[in-house]
C-alpha cells in the first residue's frame, strides 16, 4: 500500500480536497452536487487531477481488492465502469492495475445520466460492455449509493454480469454495501447529509 486510510485522509486535506465545518452555524456549511446539505464534502476531483497521485490510489484499490476478494476474483473482472463525469479516469487506471497486476488486459467504459420518463437512470452511450463479460464498478465519492445501483441496472440491460463489489476512493455514505454490493474504499468517513428542508443547519 502506498497508504494508509488516515494518511489518504490527510493527503486529501492537503490537497484542499476534505473540508469540514467547525460547527457554528452563523457560518455557511455545505450544498452536495445532489442539492442535499452537509457538514463538510470530499473532492476527489482535486486528487483525480494529479496522474500520479491518481495511480497511486487505483494501485491501493486493486491492492485491497486482492485483500479481500482473492486473486482468483480479480481473474473474472473483464471491465471496470465508472460513472461520468467523476469516476471515467478512476475506472480507467483501475482497469490498468488490473491489467498489470494479472498480466492481462481489463477494459473499462462507462455509464451516463439519462431519463426514461419521470426516472434517472444510467446508460451506456459513448461506450459500451459486450454480452456476458463481468463489470466491475468504480465510484469517486459514494453518498447514498444510487449512482452505483444506476450503473448496475445499466449493466444488466446490456446483459453483463454485475461483479458484487464498487471499489470507491471515498465512502462516505456509512454503508458497507448497496443492494448486496461491497464497497471497499480507500477511506470510510461517514458524514451526514440530509434533503435542504430537514437540514438542522438551516434550521438553526
Amino acid at each position: 500500500m502506498f497508504r494508509s486510510e488516515d494518511a489518504w485522509i490527510k493527503t486529501y486535506k492537503q490537497k484542499g480536497a476534505l473540508w469540514l465545518h467547525d460547527g457554528n452555524v452563523k457560518r455557511p456549511h455545505a450544498l452536495l452536487s445532489a442539492g442535499d446539505h452537509s457538514t463538510g464534502f470530499f473532492n476527489s476531483e482535486l486528487v483525480m487531477e494529479d496522474p500520479l497521485l491518481l495511480d497511486e490510489a487505483c494501485a491501493d484499490l486493486v491492492e485491497l481488492f486482492v485483500t479481500y476478494c482473492g486473486t482468483a476474483d480479480l481473474e473474472v473482472v473483464d471491465r471496470v465502469v465508472g460513472p461520468a463525469m467523476g469516476a471515467i479516469t478512476l475506472a480507467h487506471d483501475v482497469a490498468r492495475h488490473i491489467g498489470h497486476t494479472r498480466g492481462r488486459p481489463c477494459l473499462r467504459a462507462y455509464t451516463e445520466k439519462a431519463t426514461r420518463g419521470e426516472n434517472n437512470i444510467m446508460i451506456f452511450s459513448r461506450t459500451s460492455i459486450r454480452e456476458g463479460e463481468c463489470i466491475l464498478r468504480a465510484e469517486d465519492v459514494l453518498t447514498t449509493g444510487n449512482s452505483v445501483d444506476l450503473a448496475a441496472h445499466a449493466v444488466v440491460e446490456k446483459k453483463g454480469i454485475v461483479f458484487p463489489v464498487v471499489l470507491v476512493l471515498v465512502n462516505r455514505s456509512g454503508l458497507k454495501e448497496v443492494n448486496g454490493m461491497r464497497l471497499i474504499a480507500l477511506i470510510d468517513r461517514p458524514m451526514p447529509n440530509w434533503a435542504p428542508d430537514a437540514c438542522p443547519s438551516c434550521k438553526a
